[in-house]
């Protein structure tokens, strides 16, 4: 499809059939999983900062009692910001109470027939509170993962409130899903049901923890070596020594010797590597999720749902994590799903003798360290840490509640040098309450660059677009999916039709004429599986001459996938490749099963490919139509019972409703199939005889030697003939 006035400069393939689609998610990393990044890409700095001057400096700031509640009762002259350690005047003070929820919050995406992200960015930068839940499962074992599960259900059902936004993934990328609260409720626990834990621990008789491994590979620590050594030899471990033989040597003597024996030696190096793959893994999950979080004036969080890792000074990653934090103003908290610890089960009696008193102490504080590093990044970011205990569930909920009521603070710092450092920020507050704000930000500097991250051979600007999970409207974009017809056991074909407005996009003269490129990514995420679906496109397209530049001009494109039955998102991220402007839009859609009675998306539309009746009609994405058009209702049936004969019996009619009167009908009648059973239909109604409105148009299709039926409501507008014009 074409926007008017606008044509294609070169010819793009625009369906992308559903092996090319894996074959791209595979070598670009999962779509919308945070797998491993790789070295930041340079990206068009995003100005923040003019002339040194930072304009504002906004910090939320949640205030608690002694009892853990928080505190709304404050005024301005409560608190106290300190920059550097020096006094700054409050230019803004706001108060946001979400806990009675958001009066008239938004749906959960995909409700709504269209979705658009016209208005979305700025309404939901008011919503305030924006949540990440990093469910870990690369450093979860399977028995732990059911505690990881119990407190992310417990935050989704106590810990938010309407509005909120709350984005799920996994640190393996298998899962991914971004809605609203409460309506996206079930598709989270959905999601949550079917992920679980991927850690698998060595044999206990031959097990080093990472901790211990860390201190052996990183610092030759031959005192915890030896603890090692000791413990192997006492539950029965063959190692690279034979007493019986010369030259050898028992656990004492090498240990004053300050030798590490090659066994252990060898069994520290393959557990550390282990281990550093997986927190490297965790850690570019982590930054790329709270990187996308953005600037905006939310209260945003991020909950590591883990076991946990070892804090290894050796990486960067950890740095990374709290710097994007920083940046962003997100605060990192960390549950621990390992709960209470206790021996593990390498120390038990049942491998050989019981440890002495001193040697259990020493083991278990060498098990509660496995955690440290998850448990800094929730210190430095202005979290806390749920460590320690096993009420998981109330941890979960606490860190929900304690946000629901905080305060927004704003101070305009003056000149400050750009050197690009990190300012220091202390909030103080009259009286004798815990206190929670941001503790810094970053001056600007002549090369403020954010750091994106990507997969390799992936854009960073689309790959920090699409990991972000509000709505950016720099481009405006309307996006719909139709579900047609299966393309194989229980796979059907579904078509994703899409408008930008290229009015926002910057057209260069290209031998002589005015021409534009777009870069396109649509991903589909299925709520039931980690095999997300995903297409990049580059097009270029021409404006005519003549086209009037004043209004929208509404480019218009489709991609085709192959999805597998269940609940879906789909998100569409366009950008205008000079200006580096960047559109999202997320829709959600049902692909029922391929053997179930049931109707594809019905298209809707007043312009058919070829004139005459019998055209076909053209997939669009608007639903308003003039008083002056003719409409067209075309759809098909599938899955319905056949009789003795070979055919089904299927019946379909409409009403045509507006604010619930019904205005126009057509009685059911059969659908004559064709010879192989196909059922299809077209309905075509003058529009010139209905008022300029709202109006549904409900179809009813019933399988009548089956004995099931759908009804189905499709929403669209009638405008006067004079005042539309079509995209």
């Amino acid at each position: 499809m074409r926007a008017r006035g606008l044509s294609h400069a070169t010819s793009p393939r625009l369906a992308l059939l559903a092996a090319a689609a894996l074959a791209a998610a595979s070598s670009q990393g999962r779509a919308l999983g945070a797998g491993q990044a790789s070295p930041p890409q340079a990206v068009p700095a995003i100005p923040r900062f003019t002339q040194g001057r930072v304009e504002q400096v906004t910090v939320d700031v949640v205030v608690l009692d002694r009892k853990g509640q928080p505190v709304t009762g404050l005024t301005r002259d409560d608190f106290t910001i300190l920059e550097e350690g020096q006094p700054r005047a409050i230019a803004s003070f706001d108060l946001v109470n979400r806990s009675a929820g958001a009066p008239g919050a938004l749906a959960p995406e995909g409700l709504e027939r269209v979705a658009t992200n016209v208005g979305q960015a700025a309404e939901e930068d008011q919503l305030g509170r924006t949540f990440v839940v990093l469910f870990d499962d690369l450093n979860l074992t399977f028995v732990n993962a059911g505690h990881a599960k119990r407190a992310v259900a417990a935050f989704l059902d106590r810990g938010t409130v309407e509005g909120d936004r709350v984005t799920l993934l996994s640190s393996s990328g298998s899962a991914w899903w971004n809605t609203r609260m409460k309506g996206g409720r079930e598709d989270l626990l959905a999601i949550l049901k079917r992920v679980d834990g991927h850690r698998v621990l060595e044999n206990p008789s031959e097990r080093i923890t990472d901790f211990e491994a860390l201190q052996i590979v990183n610092n030759h620590d031959v005192l915890v070596a030896g603890r090692v050594q000791d413990r192997l030899d006492r539950y029965g471990t063959t190692l690279l020594r034979d007493p019986n033989k010369a030259g050898s040597q028992d656990a004492q003597q090498l240990f004053q010797r300050g030798v590490v024996d090659p066994f252990v030696e060898s069994l520290a190096l393959r557990t550390y590597s282990s281990a550093r793959t997986r927190t490297e893994k965790t850690l570019a999950a982590i930054e790329r999720a709270t990187r996308a979080l953005g600037e905006g004036r939310s209260r945003k969080a991020l909950l590591l749902v883990s076991e946990g890792f070892v804090d290894d000074p050796t990486t960067a990653g950890p740095r990374r994590v709290v710097d994007a934090a920083r940046r962003v103003n997100a605060t990192v908290y960390f549950i621990d799903a390992g709960g209470l610890k206790a021996l593990d089960p390498m120390y038990s009696a049942e491998l050989g003798p019981a440890l002495d008193s001193a040697d259990t102490m020493t083991a278990i504080a060498d098990l509660s360290r496995e955690g440290e590093g998850a448990a800094a990044l929730a210190e430095r970011t202005g979290g806390f840490s749920i460590r320690g205990s096993n009420t998981f569930e109330e941890g979960a909920v606490r860190i929900g509640r304690e946000s629901q009521s905080f305060y927004l603070l704003g101070y305009n710092p003056g000149d400050i040098p750009r050197d690009g450092r990190f300012r220091k920020i202390d909030v103080k507050v009259r009286g004798s309450y815990t206190v929670r704000a941001r503790r810094g930000y970053y001056a600007p500097s002549a090369d403020d660059v954010p750091e994106l991250t990507a997969a390799k051979g992936v854009d960073a600007i689309l790959q920090h677009a699409l990991d972000a999970p509000r709505p950016s409207d720099a481009i405006p974009l309307r996006m719909t999916a139709y579900v047609l017809d299966g393309t194989g056991p229980n796979h059907t074909r579904v078509v994703v039709a899409a408008d930008a407005d290229v009015s926002r996009v910057e057209f260069r003269d290209v031998e002589g004429k005015p021409q534009a490129t777009l870069d396109t990514l649509v991903v589909v995420a299925p709520r039931d599986s980690g095999e997300a679906l995903r297409t990049d496109q580059t097009v270029d397209i021409q404006r005519r001459p003549g086209v009037s530049t004043n209004g929208p001009m509404w480019y218009s494109f489709l991609r085709e996938f192959s999805a597998a039955a269940g609940e879906h998102q789909v998100k569409l991220v366009v950008r205008d490749k000079v200006s580096n402007r960047v559109g999202t839009v997320s829709y959600r859609f049902n692909v029922p099963a391929s053997d179930e009675f049931h109707v594809s998306t019905p298209v809707l539309t007043d312009v058919l490919a070829n004139s005459g009746s019998g055209g076909a009609p053209v997939m669009l994405i608007r639903r308003t139509f003039p008083a002056s058009a003719q409409l067209y209702c075309r759809f098909d049936v599938f899955g319905a019972a056949k009789g003795p004969d070979g055919l089904p019996r299927v019946r379909a009619g409409y009403q045509l409703r507006r604010g619930g009167e019904v205005v126009g009908r057509a009685n059911p009648t059969l659908i004559e199939p064709t010879s192989l059973g196909a059922l299809a239909r077209m309905v075509q109604i003058p529009l010139a005889a209905f008022r300029p409105g709202d109006y549904e148009m409900v179809l009813t299709v019933s399988d009548e030697l089956g004995g099931k039926s759908r009804e189905l409501v499709e929403p669209f507008s009638v405008t006067p003939p004079a005042t539309t014009s079509h995209p």
